[in-house]
């Protein structure tokens, strides 16, 4: 079965693998994976692909095939919505389950990411929910079970 995980870039590592290690932690182990950056935050992407390869693999998959693609203007909603549903449509016709993070990126990329999951009827629209400010910026590893929630907004609403 292919299992697809889609993404936003981010300033910072944690809040785009933190959910895919939680997910991961879960059973939902992606063999593709799709990010969306801009040329604001294309290093932070350098790091949390080759994180992602690591956590997929520690959760006994083969390594991901990673796509990222970038726009050049974080504000163009006509780019952002064809970026999720050319992503979304990967694999149509194929037995397939695909996960949308939410949690990542500027408000609006994760409000479009949200309505465009729930409009193509993905599997799963995943977020990561902190119980505290105290582990913000900290990774999956570190933060204590009960102080982090995975969220599947496709089961709560």
């Amino acid at each position: 079965m292919e299992r697809i995980w889609i993404t936003n870039g981010s300033t910072s590592i944690a809040p785009v693998v933190n959910p895919l290690a939680a997910a991961c932690h879960d059973g939902y182990v992606p063999n593709t994976i799709y990010i969306l950056e801009n040329p604001l935050i294309s290093k932070v992407t350098e790091l949390v692909t080759t994180m992602m390869k690591t956590i997929v693999t520690a959760a006994g998959g083969d390594e991901p095939e990673i796509t990222v693609e970038q726009i050049d203007d974080e504000v163009d909603f006509d780019a952002i919505i064809s970026y999720l549903q050319d992503a979304i449509a990967t694999g149509e016709g194929v037995d397939r389950e695909v996960a949308v993070d939410v949690t990542p990126g500027r408000k609006f990329w994760s409000i479009i990411s949200f309505q465009v999951g729930i409009s193509k009827d993905v599997d799963h629209l995943f977020y990561i929910h902190l119980e505290t400010g105290e582990y913000f910026g900290q990774v999956f590893p570190e933060i204590p079970r009960t102080a982090i929630n995975l969220i599947d907004f496709t089961e709560e609403i």
